[in-house]
């Protein structure tokens, strides 16, 4: 049950109907406009301000465990702020299961299990641990959105969805969004009745319930679970670098509510896993940046040092492809179309040179599908990807991907997201999960956000060294200016990520300590750069 009051005039501003059956009043709306210390006590309403900072609004935390109403029912408490009203939820405590609610004992658990195997088993075995579901899948987010379940852990008579993928409309963008930042969800009870909030009519804006963690969902989705056999369900967010990177999914054969004590847990297993996601894919890429690095600058003192850096460039197309992660490399200057790696028949240059002339003069293009730019598509480039050089010229640097033929096992027909009702009547989720197969050819692994980045860099560096090139948008100091501006906003973001790694982290004092002369001469250095005393 929800009590929103106001923290300047501490007045009940909005109630659940279920709320006026605990507090024995008559009516819910008998409770709009009675000061809160009249409904909770002095401790219960320390415990409530401690945990919700109208300052900065997030999920709602747990605050503790009180007596309510006349008889004393004990209840779990969480609470969060949103602006000047504090949301306080209210469910009957349960009892606990065994370390269910010991965040720091399930990290610990999971840390061990996970030096023995695999990091994404161990969190699906520890879940299942803390929460009791019958069925703990961890799903990992790909690049075009779709889900694809990597670890499993079964108790129970729900099915195996071990290595299925979930096409991207199961879990759509605005309800992504809310996973981020509302990290634990939990459905106790997929048949449940939603209840009624009911708010003061003074209050001119609607109820923001975001991070109400008992808020209810969407029948669609309620639906959605039933048309899979699942009686309740839980969600953990697993987030790296502020994006969502995939969920813990729990299911359950029957109903099954989860105390606020275990949410609690969960949330700090969840900021943990994802901590160590970000750490690892962070030190992935430093590594690979530093390797990219290492053959751009090649790149650039060939061309520096060459007398023609036209001709340097086309016979180093072996350097330009270690810049960017491509298989093949076509160079577009002056009528001639020099070339290396992996590359479309001689009828696919042109076909793909015209794709590029309409799709990339603005900038870097991309595609991972053959049939965007070629009509006979083959297995050495299906991706495509344009990087114009000089504004206004048909110059380019055309690179490619080689086709990926792989099978592709679904949770249903990807191409079948809705059910449509006899009478044509109403649209509804998909009533299939069974297994389907497809067999996907005549695509490439997908251009992510940092392979478009990392042409761009490219393209900066050619256009320097490539002043025969007409109406170039940069050259010489220009062009030095542009490279180390991208240079700069990279090192930014990368002391960003490693600040929100320390932030989230627990290093411990001896490793603090270890920290503090690092980050003092990191200090001084940046200091010197700003021209700072």
């Amino acid at each position: 049950m929800l009590l929103v009051f106001h923290l300047r005039t501490r007045r009940v501003v909005a109630a659940s109907a279920n709320a006026a059956p605990l507090f024995e009043a008559d009516g819910v709306e008998a409770l709009l406009g009675t000061a809160i210390e009249e409904l909770l006590d002095g401790p219960t309403l320390q415990a409530v301000a401690a945990v919700a900072d109208p300052a900065e609004p997030a999920a709602s935390r747990f605050a503790g465990v009180t007596n309510a109403g006349p008889m004393g029912a004990l209840h779990e408490v969480s609470a969060h702020a949103v602006d000047e009203l504090v949301h306080v939820e209210l469910e009957p405590a349960q009892a606990p299961r065994l370390d269910s609610g010991d965040g720091h004992a399930a990290i610990a658990r999971l840390d061990a299990a996970a030096a023995e195997g695999g990091l994404l088993d161990a969190i699906a075995r520890q879940v299942q641990a803390v929460s009791g579901h019958s069925r703990v899948m961890v799903y990992r987010f790909l690049p075009d959105g779709t889900g694809e379940v990597e670890a499993e852990a079964l108790d129970g008579p729900l099915p195996s969805y071990l290595g299925l993928r979930y096409p991207a409309s199961d879990i759509p963008p605005q309800a992504r969004a809310l996973y981020v930042h509302n990290r634990v969800r939990v459905i106790a009870d997929v048949a449940h009745a939603p209840v009624p909030v009911h708010r003061d009519p003074a209050l001119g804006e609607p109820l923001d319930m975001r991070f109400d963690v008992l808020r209810a969902v969407s029948p669609v989705h309620l639906e959605y679970l039933r048309n899979m056999g699942v009686a309740a369900s839980m969600s953990v967010s697993l987030v790296v670098d502020g994006r969502l990177w995939g969920m813990v999914a729990c299911h359950h054969h029957e109903p099954r509510p989860v105390s606020a004590r275990a949410r609690r847990a969960l949330d700090m297993l969840g900021r943990h896993v994802s901590m160590i996601l970000d750490a690892r894919e962070l030190r992935a890429r430093v590594r690979r940046e530093d390797e990219l690095r290492g053959h751009r600058d090649e790149l650039e003192r060939l061309l520096h040092e060459a007398a023609d850096p036209r001709a340097a460039l086309a016979a180093h197309l072996d350097v330009v492809l270690a810049t960017v992660p491509a298989d093949g490399a076509v160079l577009c200057t002056g009528g001639e179309r020099p070339a290396r790696g992996s590359l479309p028949p001689a009828a696919g240059v042109p076909a793909a040179l015209k794709w590029a002339r309409d799709r990339g003069r603005a900038g870097v293009a991309a595609t991972h599908v053959a049939s965007d730019w070629s009509t006979a598509p083959g297995p050495e480039a299906a991706g495509l990807l344009a990087v114009p050089l000089g504004a206004g010229h048909d110059d380019w640097l055309l690179l490619f991907r080689r086709a990926q033929r792989r099978t592709v096992r679904w949770a249903g027909r990807p191409d079948r997201p809705f059910q449509i009702d006899a009478d044509g009547g109403r649209i509804g989720p998909r009533t299939s999960f069974a297994a389907w197969e497809e067999q996907v050819r005549d695509t490439s692994a997908p251009w992510i956000t940092r392979d478009l980045e990392l042409a761009q860099r490219l393209r900066l560096v050619v256009e320097r060294y490539l002043p025969a090139i007409p109406a170039a948008p940069v050259r010489g100091a220009d062009a030095e200016d542009r490279l180390m501006d991208v240079e700069a906003r990279e090192q930014a973001e990368r002391l960003r990520r490693l600040a929100d790694l320390l932030a989230s982290a627990r290093p411990g004092r001896e490793r603090l300590r270890r920290l503090r002369p690092m980050l003092s001469q990191l200090e001084d250095a940046l200091g010197a750069l700003a021209g700072a005393d």
